[in-house]
């Protein structure tokens, strides 16, 4: 099976039923599917590349045009709306896309750099009269390509194929119980695998009705659970956090919800625990990577245990492995490495770094560090990678540290991830002068507004007169965390 096949399967089974909700209209399985149609037969009139970029929000615009693209035998590219003006170029570039779809509001992002810039908002005029025209693909052809910040400055590509998400699918159908009854809310931006597997292609996959929010708003979402009798929430930690100041002063009827799942950043327990209390249902805790698309383990709300990360997928393997490659036994920490049929095909371009991460058995090195214990809950316990999560984006300090290095005044600086209340984790820069140098905090951070997204500005600053190293020269980060 293919994504384009279990789209207009469920099409044809729920053709009356609606599928989606946004800000601008209400729309059926059947409507979902003429429109989709409709994108691949303009795409196919038109001379492009393979690899198609989406410039959106969240909207019913989204999802018509990634199965679109697939339809036509293309390859979509959700793009990052939050990325600098130069990230996003790296990725057009990297990527190949000459033709991208957006809207009137996104479209300055994209400067004159695409040959064919294609408005989702407007129906197209194209039409394919057999379905039979339609290209459906197999099952191991690249089904997206998305790209996720890592280690290195630029973003890196995530090649992803039909099989890894319904294989994830699979997994999460499974444990979450997911029926065409469910109604679910999408906050998450659907640029993130994360979104874009549970807020789109699994509802899809079984039928369910997607009510999509363009922008998070505690008030909003609250809102929604109440009016559509939403079932199923995918947040990040922080927004869960803005809900419960939220409930303080509004309140909704929030029966409905049966599943509450937060990933993306580590959960904080005052939020679990006041979310516990204030919500009907249990807030659970997941984890997972755009290399193993999207989910790895979860708890659920009938096998939880607070603090962990709940037990794997039923449909895949994780096992503990020390600094040598060699598997640990239970309660033993070290790197989770992840095998199955959810597992990316690959780095785009980058052999040598696809084979540093993936073994040549097919395990998954995270990089991050865990354990297993006796029931088979895993529990993370560090960070192999020197990656900050900021409200769930992946945010590398080596590109902060080297933008705030580019200053006159800097001799040497070190960035860290920090908790934030707000946002999980928020960046601090160290900063040794230059001898002589006199400069403040707002001269930095004005610095770096000007050069990086607004999100990766350092919300936190020290001077020092000299940074800790080690017997190498390297700073000691270890030293400025402790």
């Amino acid at each position: 099976m293919t994504l384009v096949e279990t789209f207009l399967n469920t099409c044809k089974k729920h053709a009356r039923k609606t599928a989606v909700i946004d800000q601008n209209s209400a729309v059926t399985y059947d409507d979902l599917r003429i429109e989709a149609i409709s994108k691949a037969a303009q795409l196919l009139s038109e001379n492009t590349g393979s690899y198609i970029g989406i410039l959106l929000p969240n909207c019913k615009e989204f999802v018509t045009t990634f199965y679109g693209i697939l339809m036509a035998g293309k390859i979509p590219v959700p793009l990052n709306y939050l990325l600098s003006p130069a990230q996003l170029l790296y990725v057009i570039q990297n990527a190949g896309i000459d033709t991208v779809f957006t809207n009137s509001l996104f479209k300055p992002h994209l400067g004159n750099q695409i040959r064919h810039i294609l408005s989702a908002e407007e129906k197209s005029h194209c039409t394919i009269a057999e379905e039979n025209k339609i290209t459906q693909g197999r099952e191991d052809d690249l089904a997206a390509l998305l790209y996720t910040s890592g280690t290195n400055t630029n973003p890196k590509g995530v090649m992803l194929s039909h099989r890894n998400f319904l294989s994830n699918l699979e997994g999460c159908v499974h444990a979450f119980n997911f029926t065409e009854k469910d109604v679910l809310l999408g906050v998450l931006p659907l640029f993130h695998t994360y979104a874009l597997t549970t807020t789109l292609i699994l509802p899809v996959n079984v039928g369910a009705t997607m009510v999509y929010l363009a922008r998070f708003s505690g008030p909003k979402v609250l809102e929604l659970i109440e009016k559509y009798k939403i079932t199923s929430l995918f947040a990040i930690p922080s927004m869960y956090r803005v809900l419960l100041r939220t409930t303080e002063s509004v309140k909704h009827d929030l029966s409905t919800l049966r599943l509450c799942t937060s990933g993306g950043e580590p959960l904080p327990g005052d939020v679990l625990e006041a979310f516990n209390k204030t919500f009907p249902v249990p807030l659970t805790e997941g984890y997972g990577l755009t290399e193993s698309t999207a989910i790895v383990s979860v708890n659920l709300p009938e096998k939880c245990k607070p603090g962990s990360i709940g037990p794997p997928l039923s449909n895949l393997e994780v096992k503990i492995l020390n600094d040598d490659g060699q598997k640990l036994p239970l309660n033993k920490e070290g790197e989770i490495c992840v095998k199955g049929p959810n597992v990316m095909k690959g780095y785009y371009k980058l052999p040598k770094e696809t084979a540093e991460t993936i073994t040549p058995d097919g395990w998954l090195k995270t990089g991050d560090y865990g354990k297993l214990d006796d029931e088979g809950f895993l529990w993370i316990t560090g960070r192999k990678k020197e990656l900050i999560i900021i409200s769930g984006e992946n945010v590398s300090p080596n590109e902060i540290e080297q933008i705030i290095s580019g200053h006159e005044k800097v001799f040497e600086v070190a960035v860290l991830g920090v908790p934030d209340k707000l946002r999980g984790e928020a960046p601090k820069a160290f900063i040794a002068l230059r001898e002589s140098a006199t400069c403040t905090e707002e001269e930095i951070k004005n610095y770096c507004m000007q050069r990086l997204p607004h999100y990766k500005v350092p919300k936190y600053y020290e001077f020092r007169k000299e940074l800790p190293h080690g017997p190498t020269g390297k700073v000691l980060k270890r030293a400025l965390k402790q």
